[in-house]
C-alpha cells in the first residue's frame, strides 16, 4: 500500500544526491541505535529487518545522515502506533505483533495531521508572501560533476581516497580530464552516475551538498569522505541563492503556503510525539556503524 505524498514527506526527508544502494559496514546486530522511553530500543537488527520490507528507504542507508533519517521514521511509526493505541483505534488483524506498522501509523497520522488551508484571496496571498520571504527564496544551485568510489575500493592498485587525491592534482594541473577520470571510476563503481550530474540544488538536507554551497564556479572540491564513500566534485557553473519577486510567484503562493504549513505542522507533531514518548536517537551509535572497527569486526552481521 502506497503512502500519500504528505505522509511520505512527513516520514522521510532525505537528500537525493547522497542516496545509493548499500551500506558495507559490518556491525553488532544488537547495537542500540535509538531508545523509546525506558522499555524499548531500536537495534541494528531492527534497522536491517525494517529495510528488508521497506525497499523505498534502502537508498538512504549507506551513510550516517540516511540511517538517522530512517531511524526517525521507525521511531515515529512506533510513536504514532502508541498514540493510536491510546486513542483506542483498532489495529489490522493481519498486522498482529508487527512493531513497525506503517499502514497503522499512516491512519493515525491522518487523524492527527493539522488541516492546512490556502490564503483566502489575492490580498491574503500577498500578505503571506510579504510575511514569509524565506519561503520564496531560491536555494543555491550548481552544475555539478561528481566522481565517487567506495572508500574501501582500489583503483590501479591504489586505495580509493589516495587515487582520488592523485586525480584531483592531475585535473588541477591539466594533465588529466575529469571525464576520463569519471570513466575510470565508473569501471569500479557502476551503481551511481559518475561525471556530469546536471543542475543540483545545494540544500541543507545533505551535509556533503551543503558544504559545496560556498564553492565557486570552476572549483574542484575534494576528495572528501562521507560515510562509506569518497567524493571529488567539480563546480562547472553556479547559481547563487536569490529572493523571488511577487510577479514571479503570485500564482503559486497558495500552493506554497499549504506546503509550508504542512511541513511546519508535521515537524511540530513529530517533536510533540518524540517528547511524549521520550524518543532518543543515538548519533554515536549510528557513527559506529560506519567506523573502521565496525567494518573489520569479526563475526559481525552486515546491515543488509
Amino acid at each position: 500500500m502506497k503512502l500519500n505524498h504528505a505522509f511520505r514527506k512527513f516520514m522521510l526527508l532525505v537528500g537525493g544526491l547522497v542516496a545509493a544502494t548499500a551500506a558495507s559496514a559490518a556491525v553488532d546486530n544488537q547495537a542500540v541505535l535509538a531508545r523509546i522511553g525506558t522499555a524499548e530500543t531500536i537495534t541494528a537488527q531492527d534497522l536491517s529487518d525494517y529495510l528488508d520490507r521497506r525497499m523505498d528507504l534502502r537508498p538512504a542507508r549507506r551513510n550516517a545522515y540516511g540511517v538517522d533519517t530512517i531511524l526517525r521514521e521507525m521511531a515515529l511509526t512506533r510513536a504514532l502506533g502508541f498514540e493510536g493505541d491510546a486513542m483506542g483505534v483498532p489495529r489490522r488483524a493481519d498486522a498482529d505483533g508487527m512493531r513497525f506498522d506503517d499502514v497503522y501509523a499512516h491512519a493515525i497520522y491522518k487523524k492527527l495531521a493539522q488541516t492546512c488551508e490556502p490564503p483566502a484571496d489575492a490580498a491574503a496571498a500577498r500578505k503571506y508572501f510579504e510575511d514569509h520571504p524565506q519561503a520564496f527564496r531560491v536555494p543555491p544551485m550548481a552544475r555539478l560533476s561528481r566522481i565517487m568510489l567506495p572508500a574501501t575500493s582500489q583503483v590501479d592498485g591504489e586505495p580509493a581516497m589516495g587515487w582520488l587525491f592523485q586525480q584531483a592534482q592531475a585535473i588541477a594541473s591539466g594533465t588529466a580530464k575529469l571525464e576520463d577520470v569519471a570513466d575510470k571510476a565508473a569501471s569500479v563503481h557502476k551503481l551511481d552516475p559518475q561525471g556530469d550530474l546536471g543542475w543540483v540544488t545545494l540544500t541543507d538536507d545533505a551535509k556533503i551538498l551543503r558544504a559545496l554551497a560556498d564553492a565557486k564556479q570552476g572549483d574542484l572540491v575534494g576528495p572528501v569522505r562521507e560515510g562509506d564513500f569518497g567524493y571529488l566534485f567539480f563546480i562547472a557553473a553556479k547559481r547563487e541563492s536569490r529572493q523571488l519577486a511577487w510577479d514571479e510567484v503570485a500564482t503559486s503562493v497558495p500552493t506554497r503556503a499549504v506546503t509550508l504549513c504542512r511541513q511546519e505542522a508535521n515537524e511540530k507533531l513529530r517533536d510533540t510525539l518524540f517528547k511524549k514518548y521520550s524518543v532518543e536517537i543515538d548519533p554515536k551509535a549510528i557513527d559506529q556503524l560506519f567506523s573502521e572497527e565496525a567494518r573489520t569486526a569479526p563475526q559481525a552481521e552486515a546491515v543488509k
